[in-house]
Protein backbone atom coordinates (compact mmCIF):
# COMPACT_ATOMS: atom_id res chain seq x y z
CA UNK A 1 0.00 0.00 0.00
CA UNK A 2 1.80 3.29 -1.28
CA UNK A 3 0.79 6.55 0.85
CA UNK A 4 -1.18 9.62 -0.93
CA UNK A 5 0.45 12.37 -2.07
CA UNK A 6 -1.32 14.42 0.30
CA UNK A 7 -0.05 12.09 3.17
CA UNK A 8 3.83 12.58 1.66
CA UNK A 9 3.36 15.96 1.44
CA UNK A 10 2.84 16.72 5.11
CA UNK A 11 5.25 14.23 6.22
CA UNK A 12 8.12 16.50 4.10
CA UNK A 13 6.32 19.87 6.18
CA UNK A 14 7.27 17.85 9.04
CA UNK A 15 10.71 17.68 8.22
CA UNK A 16 10.50 21.72 7.54
CA UNK A 17 13.30 22.65 9.99
CA UNK A 18 15.64 19.91 9.58
CA UNK A 19 17.17 20.79 6.41
CA UNK A 20 19.68 17.82 5.96
CA UNK A 21 16.82 15.13 5.83
CA UNK A 22 15.18 17.65 3.12
CA UNK A 23 18.36 17.20 0.86
CA UNK A 24 18.22 13.68 1.36
CA UNK A 25 14.59 14.06 0.05
CA UNK A 26 15.56 15.97 -2.34
CA UNK A 27 17.27 13.15 -4.35
CA UNK A 28 14.49 10.66 -3.51
CA UNK A 29 12.45 11.12 -6.65
CA UNK A 30 10.75 13.63 -8.47
CA UNK A 31 7.61 13.83 -6.29
CA UNK A 32 9.59 14.22 -3.28
CA UNK A 33 11.83 16.76 -5.28
CA UNK A 34 8.66 18.59 -5.99
CA UNK A 35 7.57 19.04 -2.53
CA UNK A 36 10.92 19.86 -0.93
CA UNK A 37 11.68 22.74 -3.30
CA UNK A 38 8.89 25.29 -2.10
CA UNK A 39 10.20 24.31 1.83
CA UNK A 40 13.79 24.69 0.82
CA UNK A 41 13.36 28.03 -0.97
CA UNK A 42 10.87 29.36 1.85
CA UNK A 43 14.29 31.06 3.53
CA UNK A 44 17.45 29.70 1.29
CA UNK A 45 19.57 32.53 2.41
CA UNK A 46 22.82 32.09 4.62
CA UNK A 47 24.76 34.17 7.00
CA UNK A 48 22.69 37.50 6.38
CA UNK A 49 23.41 39.05 9.83
CA UNK A 50 27.25 38.61 9.23
CA UNK A 51 29.19 41.57 7.45
CA UNK A 52 31.94 39.64 6.81
CA UNK A 53 31.29 36.38 4.89
CA UNK A 54 34.37 33.93 3.53
CA UNK A 55 35.08 32.58 0.22
CA UNK A 56 33.16 29.80 0.47
CA UNK A 57 29.51 31.88 1.68
CA UNK A 58 30.82 34.04 -2.02
CA UNK A 59 30.61 31.21 -4.11
CA UNK A 60 27.31 30.00 -2.32
CA UNK A 61 25.54 33.63 -3.06
CA UNK A 62 26.93 33.81 -6.73
CA UNK A 63 25.70 30.59 -7.56
CA UNK A 64 22.43 31.26 -5.54
CA UNK A 65 22.20 34.95 -7.51
CA UNK A 66 22.46 32.92 -11.33
CA UNK A 67 19.67 30.53 -9.97
CA UNK A 68 17.64 33.89 -9.39
CA UNK A 69 18.49 35.68 -11.68
CA UNK A 70 17.01 32.85 -14.26
CA UNK A 71 13.57 33.78 -12.57
CA UNK A 72 13.87 36.98 -13.24
CA UNK A 73 14.20 36.38 -17.26
CA UNK A 74 11.16 38.85 -18.34
CA UNK A 75 12.17 41.39 -15.42
CA UNK A 76 15.83 41.97 -17.07
CA UNK A 77 15.37 42.05 -20.52
CA UNK A 78 12.87 44.99 -20.06
CA UNK A 79 15.72 47.10 -17.58
CA UNK A 80 18.22 48.42 -19.43
CA UNK A 81 20.01 49.35 -16.66
CA UNK A 82 20.97 45.51 -15.75
CA UNK A 83 21.40 44.43 -18.99
CA UNK A 84 24.21 46.84 -19.67
CA UNK A 85 26.20 45.36 -16.71
CA UNK A 86 25.26 41.48 -17.61
CA UNK A 87 28.67 39.91 -19.32
CA UNK A 88 28.08 37.46 -22.15
CA UNK A 89 28.28 34.66 -19.60
CA UNK A 90 25.77 36.06 -17.62
CA UNK A 91 23.43 36.93 -21.25
CA UNK A 92 23.37 33.23 -22.21
CA UNK A 93 22.71 32.03 -18.50
CA UNK A 94 19.50 34.17 -19.11
CA UNK A 95 18.43 32.14 -22.17
CA UNK A 96 18.11 28.75 -19.87
CA UNK A 97 15.13 28.25 -18.18
CA UNK A 98 15.06 27.25 -14.81
CA UNK A 99 13.41 23.62 -13.16
CA UNK A 100 10.98 25.85 -11.17
CA UNK A 101 10.26 29.35 -10.21
CA UNK A 102 12.30 29.23 -7.09
CA UNK A 103 11.80 33.15 -6.31
CA UNK A 104 8.09 31.91 -5.87
CA UNK A 105 8.52 30.55 -2.75
CA UNK A 106 10.62 33.04 -0.86
CA UNK A 107 9.09 34.20 2.02
CA UNK A 108 11.99 36.14 3.40
CA UNK A 109 13.01 39.01 2.28
CA UNK A 110 15.75 41.66 3.42
CA UNK A 111 17.89 44.61 2.28
CA UNK A 112 20.86 42.33 3.41
CA UNK A 113 19.72 39.77 0.97
CA UNK A 114 19.17 42.30 -1.95
CA UNK A 115 22.67 43.39 -1.36
CA UNK A 116 24.61 40.05 -1.30
CA UNK A 117 22.61 38.78 -4.35
CA UNK A 118 23.98 41.82 -6.18
CA UNK A 119 27.61 41.18 -5.48
CA UNK A 120 27.02 37.47 -5.98
CA UNK A 121 25.83 38.30 -9.53
CA UNK A 122 27.56 41.61 -10.41
CA UNK A 123 30.98 41.21 -7.99
CA UNK A 124 31.71 44.93 -5.85
CA UNK A 125 29.88 48.00 -7.16
CA UNK A 126 31.65 50.78 -5.72
CA UNK A 127 29.04 53.69 -6.88
CA UNK A 128 26.13 54.16 -4.24
CA UNK A 129 24.00 55.83 -7.09
CA UNK A 130 24.14 52.65 -9.11
CA UNK A 131 23.69 50.34 -6.02
CA UNK A 132 20.56 52.47 -5.02
CA UNK A 133 18.97 51.50 -8.11
CA UNK A 134 19.98 47.72 -8.66
CA UNK A 135 18.59 47.83 -5.11
CA UNK A 136 15.01 49.30 -6.42
CA UNK A 137 14.92 47.16 -9.53
CA UNK A 138 15.60 43.55 -7.19
CA UNK A 139 12.93 44.64 -4.84
CA UNK A 140 10.43 45.23 -7.76
CA UNK A 141 11.16 41.86 -8.78
CA UNK A 142 10.58 40.38 -5.49
CA UNK A 143 7.86 42.25 -4.69
CA UNK A 144 6.26 41.04 -8.12
CA UNK A 145 6.99 37.02 -7.84
CA UNK A 146 6.97 36.65 -4.39
CA UNK A 147 3.07 36.68 -2.99
CA UNK A 148 4.06 35.23 0.14
CA UNK A 149 6.33 37.66 2.05
CA UNK A 150 6.17 36.06 5.83
CA UNK A 151 9.32 38.27 7.03
CA UNK A 152 9.94 41.58 5.88
CA UNK A 153 13.18 43.80 6.78
CA UNK A 154 12.01 47.19 5.47
CA UNK A 155 14.55 48.74 3.31
CA UNK A 156 15.26 52.64 3.47
CA UNK A 157 12.89 54.01 1.10
CA UNK A 158 9.28 53.58 0.53
CA UNK A 159 8.37 49.93 -0.71
CA UNK A 160 4.83 50.98 -1.91
CA UNK A 161 5.53 52.75 -4.70
CA UNK A 162 5.46 49.40 -6.30
CA UNK A 163 1.49 49.41 -6.52
CA UNK A 164 2.34 44.76 -6.10
CA UNK A 165 3.50 45.34 -2.84
CA UNK A 166 0.33 45.64 -1.39
CA UNK A 167 -0.57 42.36 -2.85
CA UNK A 168 3.00 40.73 -1.57
CA UNK A 169 2.98 41.65 2.06
CA UNK A 170 -0.82 40.60 2.40
CA UNK A 171 0.75 37.62 4.74
CA UNK A 172 3.58 39.74 6.49
CA UNK A 173 3.61 38.29 9.94
CA UNK A 174 7.10 39.85 10.94
CA UNK A 175 8.35 43.21 10.30
CA UNK A 176 11.66 44.62 11.22
CA UNK A 177 11.96 48.27 10.77
CA UNK A 178 14.46 51.48 11.76
CA UNK A 179 12.11 53.51 13.27
CA UNK A 180 14.95 56.52 13.31
CA UNK A 181 15.62 56.50 9.44
CA UNK A 182 12.23 55.35 8.27
CA UNK A 183 10.26 58.58 7.07
CA UNK A 184 7.08 58.78 8.69
CA UNK A 185 4.98 58.31 5.13
CA UNK A 186 6.09 54.61 5.40
CA UNK A 187 4.84 54.44 8.69
CA UNK A 188 1.38 55.54 7.92
CA UNK A 189 1.32 53.45 4.44
CA UNK A 190 2.22 50.27 6.89
CA UNK A 191 -0.21 50.90 9.30
CA UNK A 192 -2.80 51.94 6.39
CA UNK A 193 -2.02 48.26 4.48
CA UNK A 194 -0.44 45.77 7.18
CA UNK A 195 -3.01 44.79 9.97
CA UNK A 196 -2.19 41.52 10.83
CA UNK A 197 1.63 41.27 12.13
CA UNK A 198 2.14 38.65 14.86
CA UNK A 199 6.54 40.41 15.83
CA UNK A 200 7.43 43.74 15.04
CA UNK A 201 11.82 44.59 15.57
CA UNK A 202 12.14 48.28 16.00
CA UNK A 203 15.80 50.09 15.88
CA UNK A 204 16.30 52.17 17.54
CA UNK A 205 20.30 52.66 16.43
CA UNK A 206 22.13 56.31 15.84
CA UNK A 207 19.40 58.44 17.84
CA UNK A 208 22.22 60.54 18.86
CA UNK A 209 23.80 61.25 15.25
CA UNK A 210 20.09 61.36 13.51
CA UNK A 211 18.84 64.31 16.18
CA UNK A 212 21.71 66.07 15.42
CA UNK A 213 20.66 67.01 11.86
CA UNK A 214 18.14 69.05 13.23
CA UNK A 215 17.67 72.39 13.45
CA UNK A 216 14.96 74.95 15.32
CA UNK A 217 15.28 78.21 14.41
CA UNK A 218 12.60 78.86 17.38
CA UNK A 219 15.42 77.59 19.97
CA UNK A 220 18.47 79.91 18.36
CA UNK A 221 18.76 82.10 21.87
CA UNK A 222 19.05 79.13 24.54
CA UNK A 223 21.76 77.65 25.45
CA UNK A 224 23.70 74.55 23.76
CA UNK A 225 22.73 71.87 26.12
CA UNK A 226 19.08 73.42 26.35
CA UNK A 227 18.73 73.63 22.47
CA UNK A 228 20.47 69.58 22.60
CA UNK A 229 18.00 68.52 25.18
CA UNK A 230 14.87 70.19 23.37
CA UNK A 231 15.31 68.64 19.85
CA UNK A 232 15.99 65.65 21.45
CA UNK A 233 12.98 65.51 23.45
CA UNK A 234 11.04 66.69 20.67
CA UNK A 235 12.21 63.84 18.28
CA UNK A 236 11.80 61.10 21.01
CA UNK A 237 7.91 62.03 20.93
CA UNK A 238 8.23 61.31 16.95
CA UNK A 239 9.51 58.11 16.94
CA UNK A 240 7.57 57.34 20.04
CA UNK A 241 3.93 58.82 17.80
CA UNK A 242 5.87 56.24 14.76
CA UNK A 243 5.96 53.31 16.68
CA UNK A 244 2.53 53.90 18.66
CA UNK A 245 1.35 53.96 15.17
CA UNK A 246 2.44 51.19 13.78
CA UNK A 247 1.37 48.91 16.54
CA UNK A 248 -2.02 50.37 17.45
CA UNK A 249 -2.55 49.29 13.57
CA UNK A 250 -2.18 45.88 14.46
CA UNK A 251 -5.02 43.43 15.42
CA UNK A 252 -3.15 41.01 17.19
CA UNK A 253 0.36 41.82 17.86
CA UNK A 254 1.94 39.21 19.67
CA UNK A 255 5.63 39.43 20.37
CA UNK A 256 8.07 43.24 20.20
CA UNK A 257 11.43 43.66 19.94
CA UNK A 258 13.00 47.21 20.58
CA UNK A 259 16.88 46.95 19.46
CA UNK A 260 19.19 49.74 20.75
CA UNK A 261 16.71 50.97 23.77
CA UNK A 262 19.02 53.62 25.31
CA UNK A 263 17.75 57.39 25.29
CA UNK A 264 13.70 56.41 24.53
CA UNK A 265 12.61 56.21 27.93
CA UNK A 266 8.79 55.92 27.00
CA UNK A 267 8.40 53.45 23.97
CA UNK A 268 4.95 52.80 24.95
CA UNK A 269 2.66 55.02 25.55
CA UNK A 270 -0.78 54.55 27.58
CA UNK A 271 -3.13 53.74 24.27
CA UNK A 272 -0.15 51.84 23.14
CA UNK A 273 0.06 50.16 26.54
CA UNK A 274 -4.11 49.22 26.49
CA UNK A 275 -3.82 47.72 23.13
CA UNK A 276 -1.15 44.83 24.20
CA UNK A 277 -2.07 44.26 27.56
CA UNK A 278 -3.84 41.21 26.46
CA UNK A 279 -2.25 40.53 23.49
CA UNK A 280 1.73 40.15 24.01
CA UNK A 281 3.64 37.42 24.65
CA UNK A 282 6.98 38.13 23.98
CA UNK A 283 8.85 40.98 24.68
CA UNK A 284 12.55 42.04 24.03
CA UNK A 285 14.66 44.74 24.80
CA UNK A 286 18.13 45.19 23.88
CA UNK A 287 20.58 47.36 24.67
CA UNK A 288 18.93 49.04 27.45
CA UNK A 289 20.25 51.46 29.94
CA UNK A 290 16.81 50.80 31.75
CA UNK A 291 14.74 48.62 32.45
CA UNK A 292 10.55 49.72 32.67
CA UNK A 293 9.32 47.34 35.00
CA UNK A 294 6.52 49.33 35.74
CA UNK A 295 5.71 49.35 32.28
CA UNK A 296 6.07 45.76 31.61
CA UNK A 297 4.09 44.68 34.40
CA UNK A 298 1.01 45.36 32.48
CA UNK A 299 1.13 43.31 29.90
CA UNK A 300 -0.75 40.62 31.76
CA UNK A 301 -0.39 37.25 29.31
CA UNK A 302 3.43 38.33 28.59
CA UNK A 303 5.12 34.69 28.70
CA UNK A 304 8.68 35.51 27.68
CA UNK A 305 10.95 38.58 28.73
CA UNK A 306 14.84 39.04 27.11
CA UNK A 307 17.06 42.34 28.70
CA UNK A 308 20.14 43.11 27.39
CA UNK A 309 21.72 45.69 29.28
CA UNK A 310 23.94 47.95 27.43
CA UNK A 311 27.07 47.41 28.45
CA UNK A 312 27.65 46.77 31.93
CA UNK A 313 26.15 50.54 32.11
CA UNK A 314 22.75 50.48 32.87
CA UNK A 315 20.44 53.03 34.95
CA UNK A 316 21.08 52.23 39.07
CA UNK A 317 18.01 53.86 39.71
CA UNK A 318 16.43 51.01 38.37
CA UNK A 319 17.87 48.26 39.84
CA UNK A 320 16.03 48.84 43.32
CA UNK A 321 12.96 47.50 45.54
CA UNK A 322 10.70 50.24 45.03
CA UNK A 323 10.52 49.69 41.51
CA UNK A 324 8.80 46.49 42.22
CA UNK A 325 5.92 47.88 44.08
CA UNK A 326 2.76 46.22 42.60
CA UNK A 327 4.91 44.33 39.19
CA UNK A 328 3.41 40.58 38.95
CA UNK A 329 4.16 38.62 36.03
CA UNK A 330 1.93 35.85 36.71
CA UNK A 331 2.03 34.08 33.18
CA UNK A 332 5.99 34.78 32.72
CA UNK A 333 7.64 31.34 31.79
CA UNK A 334 10.99 32.49 30.04
CA UNK A 335 13.47 35.11 31.54
CA UNK A 336 16.46 35.88 29.89
CA UNK A 337 18.48 38.49 30.91
CA UNK A 338 22.45 39.19 29.05
CA UNK A 339 24.92 41.41 30.42
CA UNK A 340 23.81 42.31 34.34
CA UNK A 341 25.55 43.23 36.87
CA UNK A 342 26.77 40.38 39.28
CA UNK A 343 26.38 42.65 42.23
CA UNK A 344 23.00 43.04 41.05
CA UNK A 345 21.93 39.47 41.67
CA UNK A 346 19.48 39.98 44.45
CA UNK A 347 17.37 42.47 41.89
CA UNK A 348 17.65 39.86 39.86
CA UNK A 349 15.75 37.39 42.56
CA UNK A 350 13.52 40.21 43.20
CA UNK A 351 12.47 39.97 39.54
CA UNK A 352 11.96 36.37 39.89
CA UNK A 353 9.68 36.79 42.49
CA UNK A 354 7.10 38.52 40.96
CA UNK A 355 6.43 35.42 38.97
CA UNK A 356 4.83 33.50 41.37
CA UNK A 357 6.16 30.30 40.30
CA UNK A 358 5.62 30.32 36.78
CA UNK A 359 8.88 30.61 35.68
CA UNK A 360 10.70 27.20 33.41
CA UNK A 361 13.63 28.67 31.66
CA UNK A 362 16.22 31.16 33.14
CA UNK A 363 19.09 32.74 31.10
CA UNK A 364 20.62 34.77 32.80
CA UNK A 365 24.46 35.73 31.20
CA UNK A 366 26.01 38.44 33.20
CA UNK A 367 28.64 40.91 32.00
CA UNK A 368 32.68 41.30 32.26
CA UNK A 369 34.85 44.00 30.72
CA UNK A 370 38.09 42.12 31.19
CA UNK A 371 39.86 42.15 27.66
CA UNK A 372 43.58 39.88 26.50
CA UNK A 373 45.45 41.30 23.06
CA UNK A 374 46.65 38.32 20.62
CA UNK A 375 48.19 39.39 17.98
CA UNK A 376 48.21 37.06 14.85
CA UNK A 377 49.90 37.84 11.60
CA UNK A 378 51.25 41.03 12.66
CA UNK A 379 47.80 42.38 14.30
CA UNK A 380 46.60 42.98 17.22
CA UNK A 381 43.20 41.88 18.35
CA UNK A 382 41.09 42.97 21.70
CA UNK A 383 38.86 39.93 23.21
CA UNK A 384 36.80 40.25 25.51
CA UNK A 385 37.31 37.18 27.85
CA UNK A 386 34.00 36.56 28.77
CA UNK A 387 34.67 32.83 29.46
CA UNK A 388 38.42 33.06 29.65
CA UNK A 389 38.45 35.94 33.05
CA UNK A 390 36.86 35.35 36.18
CA UNK A 391 34.12 37.65 36.82
CA UNK A 392 33.55 40.03 39.72
CA UNK A 393 31.65 37.69 42.43
CA UNK A 394 28.16 38.94 43.66
CA UNK A 395 28.31 38.58 47.83
CA UNK A 396 27.51 35.76 50.05
CA UNK A 397 24.10 37.38 51.33
CA UNK A 398 22.84 37.86 47.35
CA UNK A 399 23.47 34.47 46.55
CA UNK A 400 21.79 33.00 49.38
CA UNK A 401 18.87 35.11 48.60
CA UNK A 402 18.93 34.08 45.12
CA UNK A 403 19.18 30.42 46.14
CA UNK A 404 16.34 30.92 48.46
CA UNK A 405 14.13 32.48 46.41
CA UNK A 406 14.46 30.13 43.38
CA UNK A 407 13.91 27.22 45.87
CA UNK A 408 10.38 28.77 47.16
CA UNK A 409 8.96 30.18 43.94
CA UNK A 410 10.31 28.13 40.58
CA UNK A 411 9.56 24.86 41.34
CA UNK A 412 8.37 24.18 37.93
CA UNK A 413 12.01 25.73 36.59
CA UNK A 414 13.78 23.45 34.32
CA UNK A 415 16.94 25.49 33.18
CA UNK A 416 18.48 27.36 36.00
CA UNK A 417 21.73 28.90 36.39
CA UNK A 418 22.88 29.69 40.07
CA UNK A 419 26.25 31.11 41.96
CA UNK A 420 28.03 29.08 44.62
CA UNK A 421 30.48 29.92 47.41
CA UNK A 422 31.87 27.54 49.80
CA UNK A 423 29.38 28.72 52.53
CA UNK A 424 26.13 28.26 50.22
CA UNK A 425 26.30 24.71 49.67
CA UNK A 426 22.93 24.05 52.48
CA UNK A 427 20.75 26.30 50.58
CA UNK A 428 21.85 24.92 47.28
CA UNK A 429 20.43 21.41 48.84
CA UNK A 430 17.81 22.53 49.72
CA UNK A 431 17.29 24.11 46.28
CA UNK A 432 18.49 20.45 44.62
CA UNK A 433 15.20 19.12 46.53
CA UNK A 434 12.61 21.64 45.95
CA UNK A 435 13.36 21.81 41.88
CA UNK A 436 12.01 18.74 40.88
CA UNK A 437 11.67 19.32 37.04
CA UNK A 438 14.75 20.37 36.38
CA UNK A 439 16.55 19.78 33.09
CA UNK A 440 19.72 21.87 33.00
CA UNK A 441 21.65 23.55 35.76
CA UNK A 442 24.23 26.36 34.98
CA UNK A 443 26.66 26.46 37.90
CA UNK A 444 29.06 29.36 38.34
CA UNK A 445 32.12 29.32 40.86
CA UNK A 446 32.44 32.60 42.67
CA UNK A 447 36.00 31.70 43.29
CA UNK A 448 38.66 28.42 42.61
CA UNK A 449 36.72 25.86 43.89
CA UNK A 450 39.19 22.64 45.02
CA UNK A 451 38.64 19.26 44.90
CA UNK A 452 37.19 19.07 48.01
CA UNK A 453 34.80 21.58 47.52
CA UNK A 454 33.80 20.49 43.52
CA UNK A 455 33.69 17.01 44.75
CA UNK A 456 30.99 18.22 47.70
CA UNK A 457 28.80 19.69 45.25
CA UNK A 458 28.79 17.03 42.32
CA UNK A 459 27.69 14.54 45.39
CA UNK A 460 24.81 16.55 46.00
CA UNK A 461 24.00 16.92 42.29
CA UNK A 462 23.88 13.00 41.93
CA UNK A 463 22.17 12.25 45.24
CA UNK A 464 19.80 15.35 46.42
CA UNK A 465 18.50 16.55 43.44
CA UNK A 466 14.75 15.39 43.38
CA UNK A 467 14.22 16.03 39.11
CA UNK A 468 14.63 12.77 37.23
CA UNK A 469 14.65 15.16 33.85
CA UNK A 470 17.91 16.48 35.26
CA UNK A 471 20.26 16.10 31.87
CA UNK A 472 22.74 18.55 31.62
CA UNK A 473 25.09 20.20 34.19
CA UNK A 474 27.44 22.92 33.09
CA UNK A 475 30.53 24.26 35.33
CA UNK A 476 31.87 27.92 35.00
CA UNK A 477 34.71 28.71 36.44
CA UNK A 478 37.53 27.58 38.50
CA UNK A 479 37.03 24.11 39.10
CA UNK A 480 39.09 21.24 40.42
CA UNK A 481 38.93 17.73 40.17
CA UNK A 482 40.91 14.80 39.68
CA UNK A 483 40.64 11.73 37.24
CA UNK A 484 39.24 9.21 39.49
CA UNK A 485 36.96 12.21 41.40
CA UNK A 486 35.34 13.11 37.92
CA UNK A 487 35.08 9.02 37.26
CA UNK A 488 33.38 8.44 40.90
CA UNK A 489 30.77 11.43 40.48
CA UNK A 490 29.99 9.58 36.88
CA UNK A 491 29.74 5.97 38.45
CA UNK A 492 27.45 7.20 40.86
CA UNK A 493 25.14 8.87 38.59
CA UNK A 494 24.94 5.46 36.91
CA UNK A 495 24.28 3.85 40.32
CA UNK A 496 21.47 6.50 41.51
CA UNK A 497 19.78 5.24 37.90
CA UNK A 498 19.73 8.67 36.47
CA UNK A 499 19.38 9.92 32.48
CA UNK A 500 22.36 9.75 30.37
CA UNK A 501 24.30 13.19 31.19
CA UNK A 502 25.93 15.61 29.02
CA UNK A 503 28.24 17.24 31.64
CA UNK A 504 29.72 20.42 29.97
CA UNK A 505 33.03 22.38 31.48
CA UNK A 506 34.15 25.73 30.69
CA UNK A 507 37.08 26.45 32.92
CA UNK A 508 38.94 29.60 33.64
CA UNK A 509 41.95 30.36 31.04
CA UNK A 510 44.56 30.14 34.28
CA UNK A 511 43.80 26.35 34.90
CA UNK A 512 42.36 25.36 31.28
CA UNK A 513 45.73 23.35 30.36
CA UNK A 514 45.76 21.21 33.84
CA UNK A 515 41.25 20.99 33.48
CA UNK A 516 42.33 19.28 29.97
CA UNK A 517 44.69 16.99 31.88
CA UNK A 518 41.74 16.15 33.99
CA UNK A 519 38.93 16.11 31.42
CA UNK A 520 40.59 14.37 28.41
CA UNK A 521 40.29 10.92 29.21
CA UNK A 522 36.64 11.37 29.57
CA UNK A 523 35.94 13.92 26.47
CA UNK A 524 35.71 12.49 23.18
CA UNK A 525 36.71 15.56 21.01
CA UNK A 526 36.76 19.35 21.70
CA UNK A 527 34.05 21.04 19.21
CA UNK A 528 34.02 24.56 18.48
CA UNK A 529 30.29 25.44 18.30
CA UNK A 530 30.84 27.76 15.43
CA UNK A 531 31.88 25.94 12.98
CA UNK A 532 31.69 22.95 14.54
CA UNK A 533 35.25 22.04 13.74
CA UNK A 534 36.80 19.31 15.92
CA UNK A 535 40.40 19.35 18.42
CA UNK A 536 41.84 16.32 19.82
CA UNK A 537 43.59 18.75 22.43
CA UNK A 538 41.89 21.63 24.24
CA UNK A 539 44.97 24.37 23.28
CA UNK A 540 44.57 23.72 19.83
CA UNK A 541 40.93 24.40 20.03
CA UNK A 542 41.59 27.33 21.73
CA UNK A 543 44.44 28.56 19.40
CA UNK A 544 41.63 27.83 16.16
CA UNK A 545 38.78 29.92 18.24
CA UNK A 546 41.20 33.16 18.53
CA UNK A 547 43.20 33.23 14.96
CA UNK A 548 39.88 32.05 13.16
CA UNK A 549 36.89 33.97 14.62
CA UNK A 550 38.23 36.78 15.91
CA UNK A 551 39.35 38.21 12.51
CA UNK A 552 35.68 37.90 11.65
CA UNK A 553 33.00 40.79 12.63
CA UNK A 554 31.62 39.16 16.07
CA UNK A 555 28.74 36.99 16.19
CA UNK A 556 25.47 39.37 17.81
CA UNK A 557 23.91 38.50 21.11
CA UNK A 558 20.68 37.01 20.58
CA UNK A 559 19.28 40.29 20.26
CA UNK A 560 21.36 41.64 17.77
CA UNK A 561 22.80 44.78 19.80
CA UNK A 562 26.45 44.29 19.13
CA UNK A 563 29.70 42.89 19.04
CA UNK A 564 30.00 43.08 23.35
CA UNK A 565 29.08 39.69 23.80
CA UNK A 566 30.62 37.73 21.43
CA UNK A 567 32.52 35.00 24.29
CA UNK A 568 28.59 34.20 25.07
CA UNK A 569 28.03 32.59 22.12
CA UNK A 570 31.16 31.28 20.92
CA UNK A 571 32.17 28.43 23.21
CA UNK A 572 34.06 25.45 23.04
CA UNK A 573 32.96 22.58 25.33
CA UNK A 574 34.28 19.59 26.83
CA UNK A 575 31.67 17.06 26.71
CA UNK A 576 30.93 14.04 28.17
CA UNK A 577 27.99 11.68 27.38
CA UNK A 578 27.55 8.98 29.82
CA UNK A 579 26.26 5.04 28.75
CA UNK A 580 22.92 4.82 27.75
CA UNK A 581 22.60 1.64 28.96
CA UNK A 582 22.13 2.56 32.73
Amino acid sequence: MSLSEDCIREIIEYLSEDKRSLYSCLLTNRLFCRFVIPILWRNPWINIDLKCIDSKEKNYWNILGRTIIKCFLQEIKNSPILLKKFNKDLLLLLQKQPLFNYVLYIQIISLDVINKLIKGIFGNIDDKKIIQKYQKKFWSFFMKRCSKIKYLDMPNFNIFEFSISKRSLLSLSILKINIISCPEEIILELSKNIHNLKRIEFCLDNIESENSIYHNSTISDLSDSDSEDIIMSEENSKYNDNISTLILSQKNLREIKFIYVRSMVNLFKKKTIEHLSNSLRILELCNCTYLPIQVITNFFNLTELKICFHSFDYNEDDVNDNNFKGVYLSKLEILSLLNFREKDLIFVAKLIETTKDTLKILNIRPHTNNAIEVITNNTTYTIDTTLLSRNTSPSQLSIEYYLHTIKMTCSNIEVLPVWLGSSSLEEFEDLLKSCSKLKKIIIYATKSFNNILTKKILHLLAIKSSSPFLINIHLIGEWKFSNLELENFFNLWKEMKRKPLEFFSKNNIYYIYIKSNYIFKYSKQYKCKLCNDIFDKLEYSYFHLITTHFKKTPICCWNDCGSDHLFNFIQIISTFITNKKI
